[in-house]
């Protein structure tokens, strides 16, 4: 009897631990499985320092549009886009005389952009700025009598310079994501297109009156806010 008695105390002492360590190990191993296979795909891969491609809808001082870039090396990519707007009112005074006009924006940027960083989407963009805005208006004095047709556009090419990169995901793989853009175009010496009947005295004066009011507009800001997809 007393042999026996000492089987049975010994046996569960000894399983004890492994029993323990089993347990254990189940425990640790379960959660870890359920919540792998719980995951977002986007979480269950690794993402790349960068996407090689980006389209971006945007809005901005330049208009409405969109772009597309190419990042093709770790520092280096390339950008183009385009942008319009257009806007009618039919009481506005540049100057003295008081005219009905359209104003189009339309314009299409090409840059080179350089990334500092490999891992982040800031870049500085340096390149041209294919300007086709326009300013169409007419003015009267005495109910027609005394009539003038204005038109003025900017240079063709323009320089342009800005800083940009998306400073928001929504996603962890950083496809989807928050941008924007700041920078300055420099638009050059306008050209005013002036005619009117019986306004010979007028036109030098008011044509010179035109074209300080557009020499305010030589640096035009680029402000821009974009929706932007990575892939």
């Amino acid at each position: 009897m007393k042999a026996i008695i000492l089987d049975q105390s010994v046996t569960p002492v000894r399983w004890a631990p492994i029993l323990a360590a089993t347990l254990l190990a189940c425990a640790g191993i379960a959660p870890n499985a359920g919540a792998a296979d719980t995951l977002p795909p986007d979480l269950q891969t690794e993402r790349p320092p960068y996407w090689p491609f980006t389209v971006a809808a945007e809005a901005g001082t330049t208009g409405f549009g969109g772009s597309l870039l190419w990042r093709f090396t770790d520092l280096l990519g390339a950008r183009a886009g385009a942008d319009y707007f257009c806007y009618s009112d039919y009481n506005f005074t540049p100057m003295h005389i008081s005219y009905s006009g359209t104003a189009r924006l339309l314009s299409e940027p090409l840059t080179l952009d350089i990334y500092p960083w490999k891992e982040h989407s800031y870049h500085l963009s340096v390149g041209v700025q294919f300007n086709e805005n326009s300013l169409t208006a007419s003015a009267s004095r005495s109910g027609g009598e005394e009539g003038l047709d204005a038109k003025l556009t900017q240079q063709l090419v323009n320089p342009y310079l800005s800083i940009g990169g998306t400073f928001l995901y929504f996603d962890h793989a950083h496809h989807v994501g928050l941008g924007g853009e700041l920078g300055v175009a420099y638009t050059g010496n306008p050209e005013i297109s002036l005619t009117g009947p019986r306004a010979n005295s007028v036109l030098p004066r008011e044509q010179q009156n035109l074209k300080d009011w557009a020499n305010r507009y030589k640096w035009w800001p680029v402000l821009k806010l974009m929706v932007t997809y990575s892939f």
